[in-house]
């Protein structure tokens, strides 16, 4: 089959695309415009307008259609059948009217959705009816599966067209619909193979000039769908405003209407009363003595006071203090000075019953009032259960990030204007992700509960707590004296570092906690939560501590990480790594094997910056694949411009063992450097793999498959090491250096060495040592049978030069 992009760039008119783009866009926007008046009609009218937007979209799917095969070159010219390019017209006519009826008529999104996915198929069935139109000798050969692309993107994108559209996004169901035609039809002439097709004339044939001006007229007809369509837009928004002022109009009449209504009627939800300017009761309804307790039906109505029923609502009895009595009446004296004045009182009162009232009271122009009386209960309680909501997290009901922010800023305007401090603690639970890896997210969420109750259970007045993030606490302390911060601190561990039952599994909590003190480790809300995230990874970072308090130097050290990251990014740029190479040798004959490339970093201003120092800042920072890419392609080149064949062994970091992009750099830069496979060795620590183990060894296998070899690095420092042996067949064994150390010193060290030998003989697998700096530390890997080693003894790592005599010689790179 032809290449896509050839065959649309070569075998078409771009200016007839163009044209028919410009059409089917046009059609598009009008059939969007046409279906919201058929979506807004009824009756016979609606099917009018239906049948209306079934014309646009169904010409401008058959011009757009042929307007492309005009732009269409396959080499001879195009001749259709007439009969046939009719029926595709009616098909895209007829089924985009089923379409456009389907999405009207439905009632919810499924059936918009699958209305326009019949436009999409009325797309392909004329498309495909339109290439069945088509006279000529020869057959055509067809890519199955870019037909079915075809009719599925015709049907979806239609589809998201409609739903768009009757979102009222017009715009964007037309450029959607667009795509639809336009895609659909260009995906299929991709599938076409015209390659074996050659042209014949017969009798009732359409030629390329009768169907341009077929098309022509038809485009006019589209145009005229479009322009109508945008004048009855016009004409609806100013039908839509007059509506819409006229409701205004009989809004207030009715508003004036019901006013009255609700001055005659005795039944009515809302509690209703009206005073006279002298405070007087003069009417109220059934519903506002219920509302009020009876208050209203003691006595004459004529004789009740405004001042007599607000005592007798706000609790004035025989239990009321005089002091209390005079607030009382001094507050409702101030309720009728400002109805006096015409303001407009609006409140809330519970009742002893636990009911929440609401009275609105409503001056008239007579100088009397209005007072409504409402039961909100419901009404605030949900708006209570809203805020709740909003302010508390939804699994565990403790405060959420909003609500602990506000109680920060609250707590620092209280610190400000006393002596209290305050701290704040950062609480990040360890191994969670774990437990969500091995028991499920039903028992995480278990755990988040549970341990959120022992929080919250653990703490008291002027404390909070709060979640902020998946597996993240916060928790802030208002004190006075540092021993009250340390039992609080205390209590906050106790609870994280219970044991619990979760879904039936038992768990024992663990955390990293860190503190931050206002105001000296920062005045304002950012710096404070930040210098406690930076105490807490410390914490998280130390083996022996869970809690840790800030300090200025983990600022410092985190601004210099951040330094350097910035460095790392410009060492790249200005090329300012370089490599070194140490050597490896046999042990029994002391031959060079290979060479293992290390990496060195010259940073200005600070010297020469090792590896174990610049390697994680580069993996935080993400610059860690650009620089492992440098590496492998610079060692690879040098390698190959040596004239003898050694190995290179190239260190992988556990960022790229994780990336299937590693297999196409791998494979790209041994064609670029013409380097054999068989020379290169890359090596990867156990962690890395262990980290995501089925990508990882997935990765591997795939870079095996070149003929690269594979060694396993650090090997006995991680806390998986036989089953990854098992996992994957490894081409070599590296012992770590920590090994070494005391080799030839320490029994166990020994013993260990020669576990791991004894273990690589029986896996056929060769084992090399690391760090070997003494003659007696070679003599024992001789002694147990080790197959290679490097270390200072053997060579130091430099850059190597190679001289007329073929032979490598190594020295410090200046």
């Amino acid at each position: 089959m032809p290449n896509p992009f050839d065959f649309f760039l070569l075998q078409h008119d771009l200016r007839f695309v163009a044209l028919a783009a410009l059409i089917c866009l046009v059609s598009a926007f009008a059939c969007v415009s046409l279906l919201r008046h058929a979506n807004r009609a009824h009756g016979p009218m609606q099917w009018i307008w239906i049948g209306f937007g079934a014309t646009a979209v169904g010409l401008g799917i058959w011009a757009t259609h042929f307007v492309s095969m005009l732009a269409f070159r396959p080499g001879f010219s195009l001749n259709y059948d007439l009969a046939l390019t009719g029926v595709s017209l009616l098909i895209a006519v007829v089924l985009g009217c089923l379409g456009i009826a389907m999405t009207t008529r439905g009632q919810g999104l499924a059936d918009q959705f699958l209305g326009g996915a019949v436009v999409g198929i009325a797309i392909s069935a004329m498309h495909y009816t339109g290439i069945a139109a088509l006279v000529m000798g020869g057959e055509i050969g067809w890519n199955v599966p870019l037909i079915a692309l075809s009719v599925l993107a015709g049907m979806v994108l239609g589809g998201l067209a409609f739903v768009a559209a009757m979102r009222r996004r017009r715009l964007l169901g037309a450029v959607l619909l667009t795509l639809a035609i336009c895609g659909m039809h260009f995906t299929a002439m991709g599938a076409a193979d015209f390659s074996q097709c050659f042209p014949i004339r017969a009798d009732g044939q359409l030629s390329n000039e009768l169907l341009s001006v077929g098309v022509a007229i038809m485009s006019l007809l589209v145009l005229g769908a479009a322009l109508g369509s945008i004048v009855l837009d016009a004409a609806d928004r100013r039908r839509t405003a007059r509506e819409k002022a006229r409701e205004r109009a009989d809004a207030a009449r009715l508003k004036e209407l019901s006013t009255l209504l609700e001055l005659a009627t005795t039944h009515m939800l809302q509690g209703l009363c009206l005073f006279n300017a002298s405070g007087r009761l003069e009417y109220y309804n059934e519903r506002a003595a219920k509302l009020v307790g009876n208050l209203l039906s003691k006595g004459d109505k004529h004789q009740l006071h405004f001042h007599d029923l607000a005592l007798a609502l706000q609790g004035n009895d025989e239990s009321t203090s005089p002091e209390e009595r005079a607030e009382l009446e001094a507050r409702i004296d101030g309720m009728l000075t400002s109805i006096g004045k015409g303001e407009t009182l609006d409140y809330m009162r519970t009742m002893h019953d636990g009911r929440i009232i609401r009275f609105i009271h409503n001056p008239t122009v007579d100088g009397g009032w209005v007072t409504t009386i409402d039961d909100v209960t419901s009404e605030q309680r949900s708006q209570a259960a809203v805020a709740h909501l909003a302010f508390h997290d939804s699994l565990t009901n403790v405060l959420n990030r909003t609500a602990f922010n506000e109680q920060l800023d609250q707590a620092l305007t209280t610190a400000e204007t006393s002596d209290l401090n305050f701290a704040v603690l950062a609480i990040d639970l360890d191994r969670f992700k774990e437990i969500n890896d091995t028991y499920g997210h039903v028992v995480g969420d278990e755990v988040l509960k549970g341990l959120a109750m022992r929080l919250s259970a653990a703490v008291r007045d002027g404390e909070i707590i709060a979640r902020v993030g998946g597996d993240e606490f916060a928790a802030l302390k208002m004190f006075s004296n540092v021993e009250s911060l340390r039992e609080f601190v205390g209590r906050i561990e106790a609870a994280l570092f219970s044991t619990f039952d979760a879904g039936g599994i038992t768990i024992t909590g663990a955390a990293s906690i860190g503190v931050a003190i206002y105001p000296d480790d920062g005045d304002e809300r950012s710096r404070l939560l930040n210098n406690a995230d930076l105490a807490m990874y410390r914490a998280k970072n130390d083996f022996d501590r869970h809690v840790c308090y800030y300090e200025a130097e983990m600022d410092e050290h985190a601004r210099a990480r951040r330094a350097m990251a910035k460095d790392l990014w410009t060492a790249l740029a200005e090329n300012q790594f370089h490599l070194v190479y140490q050597v490896q040798k046999s042990v029994a004959t002391d031959e060079v094997t290979g060479y293992e490339v290390l990496l060195r970093w010259n940073r200005p201003g600070y010297g020469a910056v090792g590896p174990a120092d610049f390697i994680p800042v580069a993996e935080e920072c993400g610059a860690i694949g650009a620089i492992g890419n440098w590496v492998l392609r610079r060692a690879c080149m040098d390698a190959a411009s040596w004239p003898d064949k050694y190995r290179i062994a190239v260190n992988i970091s556990g960022v790229q063992v994780s990336q299937i992009e590693l297999i196409d750099t791998v494979r790209d830069t041994l064609m670029l450097t013409g380097l054999a496979p068989s020379r290169l060795e890359l090596e990867v620590t156990e962690t890395a793999i262990i980290a995501d183990k089925a990508r990882a060894l997935h990765v591997l296998r795939q870079i095996k498959a070149m003929g690269v070899a594979i060694a396993i690095d650090d090997f006995g420092t991680g806390y998986s090491s036989l089953d990854t042996l098992r996992s994957f067949p490894f081409d070599k064994i590296k012992i770590d250096r920590s090994f070494m150390t005391e080799v030839d010193l320490n029994e166990q060290s020994k013993a260990i060495v020669r576990a791991i030998l004894a273990l690589g003989r029986s896996l056929s697998i060769p084992v090399l040592a690391e760090g070997v700096e003494t003659e007696a530390q070679l003599d024992v890997l001789r002694a147990e049978g080790c197959n290679e080693a490097q270390g200072y003894l053997l060579g130091r790592p430099k850059a190597i030069n190679w001289h007329a005599n073929d032979k490598p010689r190594q020295k410090v790179k200046a």
